[in-house]
């Protein structure tokens, strides 16, 4: 008989009770892991849960919809914005109104003259002339704040006051 099996003959109660020793102490080991897998468990249920009990998966779906509606309507007020700049470089954006006596005998500065310009200085003066008996109204068209035909002191100053306003 080889020498290692009379050696555990002889100490085979010693043998058994380290057999019995590692089995508790696997099994020791077994439960600790056991409870530990337990609480990390707990833990990871509380972690994907929100404070309503939604879990934390649904919330984020939610959350990725959410931001994709507000891009599409970033884009779309982007789109109206650039819509709206468009439209706004093609109104008035300046106007004025001077009211002057075109005749001495004829007094409440019932004549004017309108200057409505847009963002480039663009647009018309506009200029009526107020007398007893004639009544006479004026358009000229402007550029760049200046005019091709001759203006009056008074459709001058309608400009200028006009392009002074929002500049």
């Amino acid at each position: 008989m080889p020498q290692w099996v009379e050696w555990m003959n002889q100490n085979i109660v010693g043998l058994l009770f380290l057999s019995y020793a590692l089995t508790m102490f696997v099994m020791v080991l077994f439960f600790v892991a056991w409870f530990n897998m337990q609480k990390v468990r707990r833990l990871y249920t509380d972690l994907i849960k929100d404070v309503e009990g939604k879990n934390i998966e649904e919330l984020l779906r939610a959350h990725g919809e959410n931001n994709q509606r507000i891009i599409e309507r970033v884009n779309e007020l982007e789109r109206d914005t650039a819509t709206l700049k468009a439209i706004s470089e093609l109104t008035v954006r300046h106007v004025a109104v001077i009211r002057f006596n075109a005749f001495e005998n004829v007094g409440s500065d019932q004549s004017f003259a309108l200057a409505m310009l847009d963002h480039k200085g663009d647009g018309v003066v506009i200029s009526s002339l107020y007398g007893r008996e004639l009544s006479q109204v004026y358009a000229k068209p402007i550029r760049a704040g200046r005019s091709s035909y001759l203006l009056s002191k008074e459709e001058e100053e309608a400009i200028q006051k006009a392009w002074a306003i929002n500049a």
